[in-house]
This record gives C-alpha cells, structure tokens and sequence, in this order.
C-alpha cells in the first residue's frame, strides 16, 4: 500500500507555501502525482457594480476577475511544488474551498491541510474539520512551521473504533517507513485491560505489515483524553500522530468530540485524521 496521488490545498498565505513544499517532498518519496486544489470565490466587496453602460458586462467581468486569481494561485503552486517524479495537476474552482477540496478529493489518496484558517477571509478559507469529515480520504493537517514532514516516530491514538481502525489502515505508508511506532490508548480506568488486549491485536497487525512498533500505552485519564494523548506526543517526541475524527453535523456547524478538537487545536505535530 502506498500514495499514488496526494492533494495539497493552496491559497495566497504564507503556511500555503509550507504545505506546498511537505506535499511535493511527499510525492517524490512515494513516487506520487502531486495535485494542488484551490477554491476562490469572490467576496461581495469585490463583485463589479451593474450600471447601464457596463462593458464588457458586470457577470463577465467577475468570471474573469476569478479567473485570474485563480491562475496567480496555480503559477504559484507549480513555481513552489517544483518537478516532481509523476508530474503535477492543477485543479480550480470559483466556489468555496471547504467544497472544492472535499469534491476533488476523489482523485486523491491523501489530503493535505493546514491547521489555521486565513486571517480575516472567510470566504477563502477552509474549515479542516469540515473537510476531514466530507472528504472520504485520510487528511494530513499540518500546524504552522512545518515544511519538512519526518515520520521516524509516530503515535497512534488507538481506540476500538471504525474511525480509528480506518485510520491505522490510511496511515500504513507511513508506519511501514516509520522506525519507532507508539501506540496508545487513552480511556476510562474498567477498559484499560480491554484496551491492553486490543493494542496486542493491533501491534501484531501492524507487525504481520513489517511495522516496527515500539511503546505500548493504556492507560486510564483523569484529564481530557485529548489533552493527555498530546502529553504522551511530547514526551515520545514523535513526528506524526494517527488518529479516527469523531464528528457530526448541526446544522451547518461541525461538533467534533474532545480528542479530535484538542489533537486540531493543540498538537504541535502534523495529524493524520481519517472518518
């Protein structure tokens, strides 16, 4: 199992340019395509005002006002992503991202975020929680600063759940080429012999994969589990963490159980989420 395909998302900001830089590094280690995604509405602010002697027409001014900040974006990311073994795509559209990048997900084996939303946009932003749960593809969100991803150590955040399961499958590229793989699995005190029994099945898993696995965690919480998987990442020292997203819908609004938000919020690592 490895990446044949791998999707950044790309935007004007300066984290863009990291994210451009780990993906292409990607692709060349897993001999992958590289694709770049970008979605750029206009805002209502920037939208041409009608008048009667309009010319060429508002509509078509705005088309082509899109069109070329799409095209500065795609420039951009092909100037950054540089030559890449398999060669690069460039894919676009004039809706919003958080739609964009879930609906061309599909030609991806991975996806590639950054954590912080642009300052002050909200319409060229994307929401990452969004897009992991819409996406149907495990999803690498980096903090800012990452521009190189080292993947020497990684932790995964186990528990007995589909989410995480699918997780721990997405991130085997990653484990095979990893030298130390930790588990850990964080949860209220009457499961922690259940959980021990479960990272034996999950360690001979991964083993039968040739993944080298290294501490094996569980234990019970009296802080949130989230903020004690995030401890256990410090003090590991590790590169990466593999995790299920838990999350539903309200309305238009993304609620994300306590794991997931802390690991999006808080962790100083680039996580792999898949749902």
């Amino acid at each position: 199992m490895t990446f044949a395909s791998i999707m950044v998302c790309v935007d004007f900001d300066e984290p863009s340019k990291e994210r451009i830089g780990v993906a292409a590094e990607l692709a060349t280690r897993f001999n992958a395509v590289l694709i770049g995604v970008a979605g750029w509405p206009l805002r209502k602010s920037d939208m041409p005002v009608r008048s009667e002697v309009d010319f060429p027409p508002a509509e078509e001014s705005l088309q082509a006002k899109i069109a070329e900040e799409l095209e500065r974006l795609g420039q951009m990311f092909r100037r950054r992503a540089g030559a890449t073994p398999r060669g690069i795509e460039w894919r676009s559209s004039a809706h919003f991202p958080n739609e964009v990048i879930a609906n061309e997900a599909r030609a991806a084996d991975l996806v590639i975020l950054g954590r912080d939303p642009l300052h002050d946009d909200a319409y060229h932003t994307f929401d990452p929680g969004a897009v992991i749960l819409a996406c149907g593809r495990p999803v690498l969100v980096l903090p800012r600063g990452i521009n190189r991803l080292q993947t020497s150590r990684v932790l995964i955040a186990w528990k007995d759940s589909r989410e995480a399961r699918r997780a721990v499958c997405d991130a085997l590229p990653f484990l095979k080429g990893a030298g130390n793989v930790i588990i850990a699995a964080i949860g209220p005190q009457d499961l922690e012999i259940q959980s021990r029994e479960q990272i034996v099945d999950l360690a001979n898993y991964l083993g039968r994969h040739g993944v080298v696995i290294g501490a094996k965690i569980a234990t019970s919480a009296r802080d949130a589990d989230g903020q004690v998987l995030l401890r256990i990442a410090d003090e590991q020292r590790v590169d990466l963490i593999v995790a299920g997203a838990y999350g539903r819908t309200r309305l238009s609004e993304w609620i994300f159980g306590g794991v997931t938000r802390d690991l999006l919020i808080g962790s100083k690592v680039p996580c792999l989420f898949s749902n």
